[in-house]
């Protein structure tokens, strides 16, 4: 498993979001964890679409859908897609 993490603005302050590539028999996917406005830990994934495109798992938490592209940008920027 290749990792690597990213600081995220969200809001007023910058979090930090750490990427685990994982491969299986649906293809790749990255698994992410990090913490919420109350330093909870959290955890959730994106997928490659068809459009060869990041996008967040059904049901993700609300928020996250406004980083999307970011959490996307930080995968293509990782080469490790």
């Amino acid at each position: 498993m290749e990792r690597f993490v990213k600081e995220i603005e969200v809001g007023n302050e910058n979090r930090l979001f750490e990427f685990t590539r994982m491969e299986n028999v649906n293809g790749v996917k990255f698994f992410i964890t990090s913490k919420d406005e109350k330093k909870k830990p959290i955890s959730f994934s994106l997928v490659r679409a068809k459009d060869d495109n990041w996008k967040l798992n059904p049901g993700s938490l609300r928020w996250l859908y406004g980083i999307e592209s970011q959490l996307a940008d930080a995968i293509r920027d990782s080469r490790l897609n």
